[in-house]
């Protein structure tokens, strides 16, 4: 006897259900909770960026500037929004708006945390952490940060004088031995700390050679400054500067510049700066006894101590530019004309390019040359040096 179509599949149907509940409450608990968690609203919550065109960005707005807003996402990474063309802004964490007031000449910043701007006919509303509303102006919505990031401008405002430092050191070594005795060592470190207002710079260079076979010394010069610079404006800026220099080959014990002047930041740009100074300094110089010399013909009598004191112009320009992605170039020529005779002058360059092997190696080549029109006796005019090796970075937060 046949068994009906209907009632065996009924069958089947109930023994499979009553299987079904038999199994852990694990078990049944699992499709409930894969459902449940496919129907809830992501825990990572996003801002939203809704454009006067109406489409709809999510990501993480970071900061306002320029007139571009950045918005950091998963799929492209950060991406610069023009805010002219931005309708509304939902932020999930607040961030700061800073609104800038003129009143005159002042001007006033106050610090407004916020979790979205809306665009209106005459402006913007602004939705404060407070949940409040408030309107402003187009041209006050310029500057917005996250709250770190305005922690960390503001650090940078002020830095403590140990803080904000960055440079480079580099030493060279060579020694021959054999039919030769020759010991060379030189020795590079540059230090700037530049803040939104200020700059200080610093600078050692130094180079000893010895021939061991003639036993004297063919090259032992120092040179050691600072520059100090103090901005006036968004262009022009005040600055003070110092040197000292030593160079036995010529005989100059050592020569002390001071003095100041006007600068402009003729390029200030990220990849590319130059700029132009002039002011005045006061030089004092004194060169050592020159001993007699009878190898020469005619022999060249000694002569005494000088000392040179005067004061002088000051012109001179330096330019920095990024060359790619991992090398730099810096250059530096001044000219001092002597005040009391213009036509006895002193002139420097310095220069340098460096390509970062590491994040804290590279390799640097420098050139630095000093000109002076009125050296003493038997000692030459001009001195050139250049030196190539590993260089080390440093930079202090």
């Amino acid at each position: 006897m046949s068994i009906p179509l209907r009632s065996s599949v009924l069958s089947l149907l109930h023994n499979r259900i009553k299987s079904y509940l038999r199994r852990p409450a694990r078990t049944l608990l699992l499709p409930a909770l894969i459902a449940s968690v496919s129907l809830m609203p992501s825990a990572v919550r996003a801002d939203t960026v809704i454009l006067i065109s109406g489409e709809h960005l999510t990501g993480n707005a970071t900061k306002l500037d320029g007139g571009k807003l950045t918005l950091h996402t998963d799929f492209a990474g950060d991406i610069a929004i023009n805010f002219d063309k931005i309708s509304s802004i939902k932020i999930d964490k607040p961030v700061v708006l800073l609104i800038t007031t003129k009143n005159g000449k002042k001007s006033e910043t106050k610090k407004v945390e916020i979790t979205g701007i809306d665009r209106t006919p005459t402006g913007f509303n602004v939705t404060t952490a407070a949940a409040a509303t408030e309107a402003y102006a187009a041209a006050q919505i310029t500057t917005v940060r996250t709250l770190a990031d305005q922690e960390a401008y503001e650090a940078s405002l002020h830095p403590g004088w140990l803080h904000a430092w960055a440079g480079a050191a580099n030493i060279s070594f060579a020694l021959a031995r054999g039919n030769s005795d020759t010991t060379t060592v030189g020795t590079g470190i540059t230090a700037m700390r530049p803040t939104p207002t200020d700059k200080t710079a610093l600078y050692f260079s130094q180079i000893y050679t010895h021939d061991g076979v003639a036993d004297n010394t063919t090259a032992e010069h120092l040179a050691a400054g600072a520059r100090y610079d103090h901005n006036l404006g968004s262009r022009i800026f005040a600055f003070g500067t110092t040197d000292f220099a030593t160079d036995a080959l010529q005989f100059l014990d050592l020569r002390s510049v001071l003095g100041g002047g006007i600068g402009w930041h003729v390029i200030a740009k990220e990849r590319q700066q130059l700029d132009l100074l002039a002011g005045l300094v006061w030089t004092h110089e004194n060169y050592g006894y020159i001993p007699p010399n009878f190898t020469t013909l005619p022999p060249t009598p000694a002569v005494a101590p000088v000392t040179n004191s005067f004061a002088a112009l000051d012109f001179g320009e330096q330019y920095s530019r990024k060359l790619g992605a991992s090398s730099a170039l810096t250059e530096q020529a001044y000219i001092f004309p002597n005040l009391d005779d213009t036509s006895q002058y002193r002139a420097t360059f310095n220069g340098a390019i460096s390509t970062k092997i590491k994040s804290f190696l590279s390799w640097q080549t420098t050139i630095s040359d000093v000109y002076v029109t009125n050296p003493p006796p038997t000692t030459k005019s001009n001195d050139f040096i250049l030196t190539t090796g590993l260089g080390f970075s440093f930079a202090r937060k």
